[in-house]
């Protein structure tokens, strides 16, 4: 097996309700890549947000397999996926929440404002905690 690049390891947070929620204790979901092993993802978070001083006490790994669509009368299938349950002894990642979320207001075509979330890019505060800001 071909060891994988740390940048290569973490595909991007998996944000839904529940993982919302988790973030409060320090556990977070990300979609990994098919062949990232325990190792390789927990390496990839320490290193990553080492400016936050996220420390990876535990990691649980989830294969989801393909599931059936149906589109109109067209069957077909979504991809494989892998996700990682990252549990942290401290520090917290700068993904989701007062630091990863800006409000933007927008405007319809009535002139009423709209409320909307922007997520910030996720590679850039990456770099950032590396330290290869270009």
């Amino acid at each position: 097996m071909k060891k994988l690049n740390i940048n290569d390891v973490i595909i991007k947070p998996y944000i839904t309700e529940k993982t919302s929620k988790d973030m409060a204790d320090n556990v977070y979901t990300f979609l990994v890549h098919l062949d990232a092993t325990r190792d390789e993802v927990k390496r990839a978070i320490e290193t990553i947000f080492a400016k936050s001083n996220a420390k990876v006490s535990k990691v649980n790994i989830i294969r989801i397999g393909k599931k059936s669509k149906k589109l109109s009368n067209y069957l077909g299938k979504t991809t494989r996926k892998k996700k990682a349950i990252v549990f942290l002894r401290k520090g917290s990642i700068p993904i989701y929440g007062a630091d990863g979320v800006e409000n933007t207001a927008q405007t319809d075509k009535d002139g009423k404002k709209k409320k909307g979330i922007k997520i910030i890019d996720t590679d850039k505060i990456m770099k950032q905690a590396e330290g290869t800001d270009e």
